[in-house]
């Protein structure tokens, strides 16, 4: 398959290259910067700009963005939304215009709105159903790019798979200050629900959207199995969420797994046939 990659020089985006050449797919980026390697066509230029854009889509299959202003202290409100919005936009007016068929738009769990200093999960865990209350502009940004491949579907027929990572980490993270953390810095991890996934299983999900049917448009959040903290996810939520409701039996949902994550990937796990492999715990344990 022949895949645009939007956002190409970025964290999750070289891992995203590297993963699609790996699984033997042809691919052509696109980005602000020049690309590191020479090993494929890559086209420099501004996710804003449409007629680069029209360019780039040329002869593809399909499309991965990610191109966007990665959260609010990256950029001015304006920046953020002109770059994210609009230029998620261009991507599905490019994409329509050149037949093709298939969008992997990476958004966020900041699309949601539950997580940060103004969000708050309306209940647990939280799923890719809980409704969305975007508070910041960079999650009003994600949401509003969610809604535009929503229209896209609908209108067009195109499929559009919305991936929601939690807060994306790598390897080298895990034996570091990130996991486990002091508990004195619990308190403030508490408003990403200690939700992360690594970026390895993240890039597994974006090769498996490429191909994934049963779906015209779905949002699929991505975190790992467990939490990241070192104590059971039942005394977690009984120390920061005690007055949150539960969605799901609490104790069915913990039965398998004690330290099982607040973030719920089962539409990922079910659609897209996906499956975390890391874990920070096996990490730690093994160095």
């Amino acid at each position: 398959m022949r895949v645009l990659v939007t956002g190409s020089e970025g964290f999750i985006g070289q891992a995203q290259v590297a993963t699609l050449l790996e699984a033997g797919h042809e691919v052509r980026t696109f980005d602000q910067r020049s690309a590191r390697h020479r090993e494929w066509e890559h086209i420099p230029g501004d996710i804003r700009d449409i007629y680069a854009l029209r360019k780039a889509v040329q002869d593809m299959d399909a499309i991965i963005h990610l191109a966007a202003i990665p959260n609010d202290r990256y950029g001015a409100e304006a920046d953020v939304l002109d770059v994210n919005v609009r230029g998620t936009l261009n991507v599905l007016i490019a994409a329509h215009e050149a037949e093709i068929e298939r969008v992997v738009f990476y958004s966020s769990i900041n699309a949601i709105g539950c997580v940060g200093r103004f969000g708050k999960a309306r209940y647990l865990p939280v799923d890719d159903f809980h409704p969305h209350h975007p508070m910041t502009p960079y999650q009003l940004s994600k949401h509003l790019g969610e809604e535009a491949c929503r229209s896209y579907s609908e209108r067009y027929g195109m499929v559009t798979a919305c991936l929601r990572p939690t807060f994306v980490t790598r390897e080298d993270h895990y034996a570091g200050h990130w996991f486990p953390a002091e508990e004195g810095r619990w308190q403030s991890y508490s408003t990403e629900l200690f939700a992360y996934v690594d970026v390895r299983d993240v890039c597994q999900a974006g090769l498996l959207a490429l191909t994934a049917q049963g779906f015209l448009h779905a949002g699929f959040l991505l975190t790992a199995d467990d939490t990241g903290l070192p104590i059971p996810t039942e005394e977690a939520v009984r120390r920061f969420f005690p007055d949150h409701p539960w969605q799901q039996d609490k104790t069915a949902y913990l039965a398998e797994n004690p330290y099982r994550s607040l973030v719920d990937c089962s539409q990922a796990k079910c659609l897209l046939g996906w499956q975390p492999k890391h874990s920070w715990r096996h990490y730690v344990k093994s160095s």
